[in-house]
């Protein structure tokens, strides 16, 4: 079982087959897991290591489809139309993904092959682990609808009790279910799942490029035991401010709006924002500006279990950070300093070392201060 290693108030990030016969599921809080399984095994989480790995598959996915749309760290959906024939069909080109990735990176993975996304994501979990399982659209009727109604994506535990309550247990029952039914109880969603549960989805794969711009870029935070110590806090905030500021120059965004989310032990949450006047992507701006935002919500005593920072009101950096996108408004007076700022050559010299040497290779002092408290 992964996550919840240190203490009983993490919660579980995955957990083996073995453990989800006890009940046990990923979000679920450590102490809960224990309880329903005393014998499990934690492992800590190894986020360097999952990256890495992630990275691995998604050049594997595209040197079998030329469109890839990634939906988490190890999950994502494959455009097999016109390439399938170069590796013999949709079966084989499956079973050398398969092996490819047994062979490279030691893991098992399950493939849905189908019409439509919805329903490839239902065929991959039929037969889990290391399955391989093709559903034909005439087989919709003979595979699909048998499954419960909660196995079909989309629909979550107060959704599946809500069919249920309609006597709808099934897929096959969701996708005979009268609309009007549905969408009285539902509404929209109610519609929409019944489509689905009949194989209706026109969604295409998203591969990275064809993405929507984001409206947000942010990081969080959360603390285990909680925090009121402002100096911790704030390096914090710095830190998170370095690496919201470093995806953004990575795609050559910049933003006007600052934001910061402060969840206090008792789960209350709040978000304070702040608009500069010239979008940004200097980590030494961000940090300011949410340090303030802090400073001025923060009594200084009471635990604060999660922080964020986040920025929106994207648009291109503009040519001071290299990257392409939307015009920057100019500065009336850019012809009297020099066309690179001071903050914007070091974080780009910031970057480069990263890039080379790690994340972690440099820090700033406030989070050398952070790191400090940690080891004492």
């Amino acid at each position: 079982m992964v996550g919840g290693a240190h203490g009983g108030r993490g919660v579980v990030t995955t957990a083996s087959y073995e453990c989800r016969v006890y009940g046990v599921h990923s979000g679920m809080s450590a102490a809960d897991a224990r309880r329903l399984c005393p014998d499990a095994i934690f492992v800590g989480v190894n986020a360097k290591q999952y990256m890495h790995v992630s990275r691995r598959l998604r050049e594997i996915f595209a040197e079998y489809a030329p469109r890839v749309e990634s939906v988490s760290v190890d999950e994502a959906f494959l455009d097999l139309t016109g390439c399938a024939g170069l590796f013999g069909g949709e079966e084989s080109l499956a079973r050398r993904l398969k092996d490819q990735i047994r062979r490279e990176l030691s893991l098992t993975c399950s493939v849905g092959i189908a019409p439509n996304k919805i329903i490839a994501k239902l065929a991959s979990s039929v037969f889990k682990p290391d399955g391989l399982t093709v559903i034909h659209r005439a087989d919709i009727p003979r595979i699909v609808y048998p499954l419960p109604v909660g196995k079909l994506w989309g629909v979550g535990p107060v959704a599946e009790r809500s069919l249920n309550n309609l006597g709808i247990r099934t897929v096959g029952d969701l996708a005979c279910a009268d609309t009007r039914l549905l969408r009285s109880h539902l509404g929209l969603h109610g519609e929409i799942m019944g489509r689905v549960a009949r194989g209706e989805d026109a969604s295409p794969v998203v591969g990275h490029d064809d993405r929507p711009r984001a409206k947000s870029i942010g990081h969080e935070q959360t603390f285990s035991d909680g925090s009121s110590d402002r100096v911790h806090l704030r390096a914090i905030l710095w830190e998170l401010s370095e690496r919201v500021a470093r995806r953004m120059r990575r795609a050559g965004l910049a933003g006007r709006t600052i934001t910061v989310k402060i969840r206090y032990a008792d789960f209350q949450t709040f978000t304070r924002r702040c608009s500069v006047e010239t979008p940004t992507n200097a980590a030494e701006r961000i940090a300011k500006v949410a340090a303030g935002i802090f400073d001025q919500n923060h009594d200084g005593r009471t635990r604060i279990r999660l922080l964020g920072v986040s920025v929106s009101s994207l648009m291109g950096a503009g040519p001071d950070h290299h990257a392409p996108g939307d015009p920057v408004q100019s500065d009336l007076f850019a012809h009297c300093i020099p066309s690179t700022s001071i903050d914007t050559r070091r974080d780009l010299l910031l970057d480069q070392i990263r890039d080379r040497f790690g994340e972690h290779a440099i820090v700033g002092g406030f989070a050398h201060r952070k790191n400090t408290q940690a080891r004492t």
